[in-house]
């Protein structure tokens, strides 16, 4: 009864247009009150959310979100995609693949779908359309490609469910690194196949020579997935640590390398990192009371004794854990979802002594589809901002990329090795 008052207040709220931390708050407090909790206790729904947002984990975001803010402007997107281009062009589908691989050295960088999509899409669009690909397909494509910035680390959901879970944040990226990368070779296999089929043109094949100019650009920001992923895998320093040293890094490119990066810029990437902080932490804060009015009803307690009598195996559970984020994600922001199933479905897997890091992956993959699917899909708003193209329109061209990632979800939940057998080689 209280999982679908809870549910029920959610939805129409957010429909209503009220912010994904406010009605998660006013949800909370509805249900607590409703559920017969004592008034007095929400003196200490602060105490909370403070707690919760407190953790050294959930320090690595800013830095993760100041990295992708200084990428944007840093000519870091524009020399990624232009070695693409000279590498890929020649091939069907070339650009669009070129488009891909950038979104992946993005992802690698700044762990959000909206960073990779914006950042690539500024520049892959104009090239594209010059070369005769369809506006539509284009969008999608790197909307696509930007959705691999949650699931490729350094995820920033990935972050926020090790915080919720207590699990190691290495572990989590050593799982999320072969499904990321097996999702950006699937994207690529499809865009070739639909150019091939739409008859979009090839660019001519260049010389090494330009090829090697086109690296040697691209080469400093090649190098900082490199930084992130090898001194944390290695050892030298935290997730935190890692994006605060990538930040400099960046930085330092868009100073000293690229030369497009002024003093004058720095006060508005800042302010722009802190409002996209305390976006994402008032969220997660007001997760910390959530999770206590689900302890406090025994939702969580009720649909794993409810599910586990219902079923004798994991293997339907996982697929209707799978269809609910799907569909959830059509309505709502991926964070919230998380923060909202995280208490229940953990635990459920537990009982089945499914692993706590695989389902990581799995819910990561599933959560970044909503990226991709109307009427909240933040990547088709991203990208039709930038061409003026209808959302629908993209939508429909990313149908195949969704079907793709739907098949990778099921993929990574039943073969282990695909995500943890990283994961396991690294520690």
């Amino acid at each position: 009864m209280f999982m679908f008052v809870i549910f029920a207040a959610v939805l129409v709220l957010m429909l209503i247009g009220v912010s994904t931390a406010v009605t998660m708050g006013f949800a909370s407090i509805a249900t607590f009150l409703f559920a017969g909790g004592d008034p007095v206790k929400l003196f200490l729904v602060p105490q909370r959310m403070f707690a919760q947002v407190s953790g050294i984990t959930l320090m690595s975001i800013p830095f993760f979100l100041l990295m992708g803010n200084l990428m944007s402007v840093g000519g870091v997107s524009q020399s990624l995609f232009g070695f693409g281009r000279v590498c890929l062009g020649h091939r069907w589908g070339g650009l669009s693949n070129a488009a891909i691989v950038a979104c992946v050295v993005m992802a690698a960088m700044s762990g959000s779908a909206a960073a990779c999509a914006a950042g690539i899409g500024m520049i892959a669009i104009a090239e594209m359309s010059k070369s005769g690909y369809g506006r539509p397909f284009s969008c999608a494509t790197i909307a696509a490609g930007g959705a691999l910035g949650p699931i490729i680390p350094p995820s920033i959901t990935l972050i926020l469910y090790a915080g919720l879970t207590q699990t190691s944040v290495n572990a989590l990226f050593a799982a999320g690194a072969v499904p990321g990368l097996m999702l950006g070779i699937g994207f690529m296999a499809w865009s070739s196949l639909m150019c091939a089929r739409k008859g979009y043109a090839k660019t001519t094949s260049v010389p090494m020579r330009e090829r090697w100019i086109a690296f040697k650009e691209a080469f400093f920001a090649l190098m900082t997935p490199v930084i992130v992923m090898g001194g944390m895998f290695g050892g030298f320093f935290t997730a935190t640590e890692a994006a605060a040293i990538a930040s400099l890094y960046v930085m330092f490119l868009g100073f000293f390398v690229y030369k497009t990066l002024h003093v004058k810029d720095l006060p508005g990437i800042f302010w722009d990192t802190v409002e996209q902080t305390a976006k994402v932490m008032f969220v997660i804060a007001t997760a910390g009371f959530f999770q206590y009015v689900l302890l406090y009803t025994r939702i969580p307690q009720q649909a794993i004794a409810f599910i586990s009598t219902s079923f004798a195996t994991i293997a339907p559970v996982l697929l209707i854990i799978i269809a609910l984020l799907v569909l959830m994600g059509c309505f709502m922001e991926g964070t919230a979802i998380l923060l909202i199933t995280v208490p229940i479905f953990v635990p459920l897997a537990k009982t089945f002594g499914y692993d706590v890091i695989q389902l990581g992956v799995v819910m990561c993959i599933a959560l970044a589809i909503g990226v991709l699917t109307p009427p909240v899909g933040l990547n088709l708003y991203v990208m039709s901002s930038i061409t003026g193209e209808k959302v629908m329109a993209i939508a429909k061209e990313a149908v195949g990329y969704v079907l793709i990632m739907v098949l990778a979800a099921i993929a990574v939940a039943f073969i282990p090795e695909l995500s943890l057998g990283l994961a396991r080689l690294v520690n």
